[in-house]
């Protein structure tokens, strides 16, 4: 409603008179009706709502009075009792035994009198008195509103002026004040009196309401204060008015009028205690020199004038805490002042300035140190002694004693105009900012007791930041990075010995600002890798460490959760400032080398503490000092020495730090900020850490410079001594991680072996005999001698691994050997991979008790090396058997007494004799296992003996060894036809002997297949030799057959013992 009439108003306004300032006052009009209807409607609704509460009031106090007329004359319920029900009787009528009191619920004489009518009759809900009473529910608390707008606020604030109090006088000012504004309007307007007496007339009318005011002050103050109020804003309108509008009063003296009005004004404000006064008074004399000004007057004329109104306001502030009279002053003085330099002011007018803002500044100041004096006489509440914590509790819960746009305006207004001011001088702008801080930085020391703690703390803050501004403003960001380091670390300090978190924090701001700003100087260098000031890094490093430090040695109580939680932080960004020492002095290989020698450091000193982010962060720069090694710096460059360059010193320094981090961290007590098993992982990390630079320092050297020849065997002899030492270490030390990684001598020696490894690879060569001889001598002792510390999961593996590198070296050796018997690819180079192998399958498949190490891990080599090497070698008989065409030069081709089936032969019986043996040592039936090895080692004779046939029909019988050709071949096909029945013939009179029914069976199954081969294959080659010796052949050796191995009875018919066995000498039909 309110804004539809001022908008109504803002029409008529401007349809009336066309003018902006009668389109206002409409506005104005429209919106004072709109809100005193407003204000009537709610003054009927609360008229209401106080009699709805008065009448609700009443009647709880009749129910309270009911319930204690209740409680006194003892109603109780009567108990329920069982009725008795009598089998002869019918059942009886029931009785109340005892009537309760009855319950006269009427309304007491006060309510009769509220309106039926005003509520909607319902009826009357039935009461149960075995239902518990409903339970009311709390109500949810609103949320809170929104704080109203600026715009919102100064409507709220007129609107509050102006209904507040006397709402008819404050009317009655303002029409007052329009009418005389009017008036003077009027008089520019044909009228034929003198517009001089017009302008004495409306002065004279403001003098009247002046004296009317000073008479009534004792009578109605408030009355006579508005009006002494309207007097003076007509005497700054009419001074004005005589100035602008017509020429009666020089610039000169209109302004001497103001001010004359000005200290009227304020003289009438000091003498009847009236804020109102004052602040009119002041806005009146800053305005005077801007409605007096012609752009042409002296800065510092104004800004003496200036200092004379601040005079006043100063003394006033001596006696009265007048907020807004201090703001208006503050406001006017370096408002003005802002708007006059921006417009006016030259470098040349600096010394003649300055003064006045170094004036102005202490003024308000003090005027700030005055409001809070003049508020804390006020307040007489204070905690008694001198509890630092209570008094700082106390403060802020008074916190209205310090003036937020007093304390801190002066400073940062002042500040921004001073450098504006001095700019062009050079460190002008920091000397003034650290002249800043020094001023508050002793307020602080003088305000720091009793009640003015709050106080002193502000300006302690203010101290420090202005002296910390005062560093960037005087030195460039490298020095600024360090002195900021320094001071934050010396505030952190301070702030924790005085118990101030917010120091502590502002001191943690200012270390992580210099650290950004030191980051965001680094560049790439040209004499090291990174460009930058090596004492800011340093100083950074060791100011932030020192506020790690002062937080971990802190007792938990004075220090916040959050400032726990950011102990790691400090930590780290102060180690990592430190190790920035590194690129900014040095290359890559300079840099590694510094990273892998302080990261050992930081571990002991990270133990010695104890600090977890120590630790972990030495690992991390250990780490990405190898990183940077291998992705920046080469591994191979030319014009180098051996063991005399960086690519060498620098991995191995970096093991030599790992290996020594490792044992520091083995061998250090667990302390709170560690377990046992995290400094076990640890350490373990770093052992293999520096076991692998250790490794690539050798194995790159060795590649730089070492001849192709030699590689290997220096490979195997550095891998060999370095475990060597290792296990003397680990004996010396009790070191089971380090004995452990002992057993990694087989692993490596296998790599250098696949990666040496060519067609006619020779072990021995090129003193690999003595490099070999060697590494199996290190690797047994080591063994043997680190037994107790190995765990037997490493053992076992260790003696397998080796078992088998030690048979594929010798293997290798052997094969080499047979090579030199013959260039063509042949038999000899098959058995050069399977006589040891078989051999070893044969000697632990033998009962007898071998020495150490056998003896002492029987299973190792027993079962877990022999099983996979039973595998291979079963392996190699068929593809050997398979593709070899048995070609020995220079011994001749004889069947089964040449070298490939000899050596096929000697396999198959190595791992037929190692799996009967070795079954007693697997969790396998042994039954099972017997039937699966000799279905194994046949199919693998009946294999071996198809390809003899083909062999002896390649070689005796000119038959290309291709399959295609074996096959078509019926000397092949008369050959496997006599050779499997022969088998057959094996097979049956074998079962018969020893009454293996299934064994026959598979011989006549044989048997049956020969046959179907003789019609199928060997029938088509009509008029051949072949067809004949296979039929001839095949009949005999059937008649031998059913002869001699006729089907043997089954098991259940063979186990009658009371029989003897038949004695037949041949087969009954």
């Amino acid at each position: 409603m309110q804004w539809m009439l001022m908008l109504i108003g803002l029409v008529l306004g401007w349809i009336l008179d066309e003018s902006f300032s009668d389109a206002l006052l409409g506005a104005l009009l429209g919106l004072a009706i709109g809100q005193a209807i407003r204000l009537g409607r709610l003054a009927v609704q609360a008229d209401a709502q106080r009699r709805l509460l008065e009448q609700a009031q009443v009647a709880l106090h009749a129910v309270e009075q009911r319930l204690a007329v209740l409680e006194v004359s003892g109603v109780k319920v009567p108990e329920a009792s069982e009725p008795v029900i009598s089998e002869a009787a019918p059942a009886p009528d029931i009785v109340v035994a005892q009537t309760p009191t009855e319950l006269v619920w009427e309304l007491p004489p006060e309510l009769e009198a509220v309106p039926a009518a005003a509520t909607e009759t319902r009826p009357a809900p039935s009461f149960d008195a075995w239902k518990p009473a409903p339970v009311a529910r709390e109500p949810q608390a609103p949320a809170a509103p929104q704080g109203p707008g600026f715009i919102e606020r100064a409507i709220n604030g007129a609107r509050a002026w102006l209904f507040g109090g006397n709402t008819v006088l404050r009317v009655g000012v303002v029409l007052l004040f329009l009418g005389l504004a009017f008036l003077l309007r009027y008089a520019t307007e044909g009228v034929v009196v003198p517009v001089e007496l017009r302008y004495a007339g409306v002065a004279a009318a403001a003098l009247g309401l002046l004296g009317l005011g000073w008479w009534l002050r004792s009578g109605n103050n408030h009355y006579a204060l508005m009006l002494q109020g309207a007097g003076v804003a007509v005497l700054y309108l009419t001074v004005f008015a005589a100035m602008r509008l017509h020429p009666l009063l020089d610039p000169s003296a209109a302004f001497g009028l103001l001010v004359a009005v000005t200290v009227f004004s304020a003289i009438l404000a000091v003498t009847q205690d009236s804020l109102g006064l004052a602040a009119a008074a002041a806005l009146g004399g800053f305005a005077a020199p801007i409605l007096a000004s012609t752009g042409s007057g002296s800065h510092v004329a104004l800004f003496s004038y200036f200092a004379l109104l601040n005079a006043g306001i100063l003394a006033i502030a001596w006696f009265k805490a007048w907020r807004t009279l201090n703001v208006i002053g503050f406001v006017g003085t370096f408002g003005i002042g802002f708007a006059w330099g921006a417009r006016t002011y030259t470098p040349e007018l600096l010394w003649s300035t300055e003064p006045f803002l170094i004036l102005f500044f202490l003024m308000y100041l003090a005027i700030g140190l005055l409001f809070a004096r003049r508020k804390l006489l006020e307040i007489g509440d204070a905690p008694e002694g001198s509890d630092r914590k209570a008094l700082l509790q106390w403060s802020a819960r008074k916190g209205d004693y310090v003036d937020g746009t007093l304390l801190f305006g002066p400073p940062l207004v002042g500040f921004g105009l001073q450098f504006a001011l001095v700019q062009h001088l050079e460190f002008a702008a920091a000397f003034s900012a650290l002249a800043l801080g020094i001023i508050y930085m002793s307020l602080a020391r003088l305000l720091y007791s009793g009640r003015t703690l709050l106080l002193a703390e502000t300006c302690l803050a203010l101290g420090v930041i202005f002296t910390s501004l005062a560093i960037p403003l005087g030195l460039d960001a490298r020095w600024t990075t360090a002195a900021w380091a320094v001071e934050g670390a010396g505030i952190f300090w301070l702030g924790l010995r005085q118990q101030r978190p917010v120091a502590r924090a502002f001191a943690l701001l200012l270390q992580l600002g210099s650290a950004l700003t030191f980051l965001s100087q680094l560049s790439d260098g040209e004499g090291s890798l990174l460009d930058g000031v090596p004492l800011g890094a340093l100083l950074l490093g060791i100011a932030l460490l020192f506020s790690f430090y002062q937080l971990h040695k802190a007792p938990p109580e004075q220090v916040s959760p959050w400032e726990r939680k950011g102990v790691p932080v400090l930590a780290c960004l102060g180690l990592t400032f430190l190790y920035l020492l590194a690129p900014l002095f040095f290359f890559t290989e300079g840099t590694t080398i510094s990273w892998a020698l302080a990261g050992l450091i930081t571990v002991f000193v990270g133990l010695r503490l104890p600090s977890r982010t120590f630790v972990f962060t030495a690992m991390a720069v250990q780490w990405l000092g190898g990183v940077l090694f291998l992705v920046a710096a080469p591994l191979f460059t030319e014009d180098l020495r051996p063991l005399a360059h960086g690519g060498f010193w620098t991995p191995l320094i970096l093991g030599l730090a790992g290996l020594v981090g490792a044992w520091r961290v083995q061998f250090s007590k667990p302390a709170t900020a560690f377990d046992g098993m995290t400094l076990q992982r640890l350490s373990q990390a770093l052992l293999v850490w520096g076991a692998g630079w250790w490794a690539l320092a050798w194995v790159s050297e060795v590649l730089r410079f070492a001849p192709p020849t030699l590689q290997a065997a220096l490979l195997l002899a550095v891998a060999a001594l370095s475990v060597a030492l290792w296990a003397l270490l680990a004996l010396r030390l009790n070191w089971s991680s380090l004995a452990l990684l002992c057993t990694l001598l087989i692993p490596a020696a296998g790599l250098i072996l696949l990666a040496a490894w060519h067609s006619r690879y020779h072990p021995a060569a090129n003193f690999g005999w003595l490099a070999w001889t060697a590494l199996f001598v290190v690797h047994f002792i080591s063994l043997r001698r680190l037994a107790p510390l190995l765990p037997a999961w490493a053992l076992s593996a260790a003696h397998v691994l080796g078992c088998w590198l030690l048979i594929g070296v010798l293997a290798l050796e052997l094969r080499y050997g047979l090579l030199l018997l013959s260039e063509q690819y042949n038999a000899w180079r098959w058995l050069g991979w399977a006589i040891l192998p078989s051999l070893y399958l044969v000697l632990m498949a033998a009962p007898r008790d071998w020495s150490w190490p056998v003896s002492d891990y029987s299973r190792e080599y027993r079962v877990y090396a022999a099983a996979p090497l039973a595998l291979l070698m079963l392996g190699w008989f068929w593809l050997a058997n398979a593709v070899s065409d048995g070609m020995a030069e220079p011994l001749p081709y004889v069947p089964l007494i040449n070298p490939l089936e000899l050596g096929l032969l000697f396999a198959l019986f190595g791992v037929y004799v190692w799996s009967r043996s070795a079954v007693t040592q697997l969790e396998v039936r042994k039954d099972y296992a017997a039937r699966a090895t000799q279905m194994i080692a046949g199919v693998s004779l009946f294999v071996f003996f198809t390809a003899l046939v083909m062999r002896t029909a390649h070689h005796w019988g000119g038959v290309p060894f291709q399959l295609d050709a074996l096959l078509e071949s019926m000397l092949v096909q008369a050959g496997l036809s006599i050779v499997w029945t022969l088998i057959a013939l094996s097979l049956m009179i074998g079962g018969h002997l020893r009454h293996r029914r299934e064994v026959w069976l598979i011989g006549a199954a044989l048997i049956g297949v020969v046959v179907a081969k003789l019609f199928f294959v060997e029938l088509s080659n009509r008029g051949g030799l072949a067809r004949i010796v296979s039929f001839i052949g095949v009949g005999v050796l059937l008649l031998v057959v059913g002869y001699f191995a006729p089907l043997p009875p089954k098991r259940a018919e063979a186990a009658d013992a009371g029989k003897p066995a038949p004695q037949t000498g041949g087969v009954s039909s």
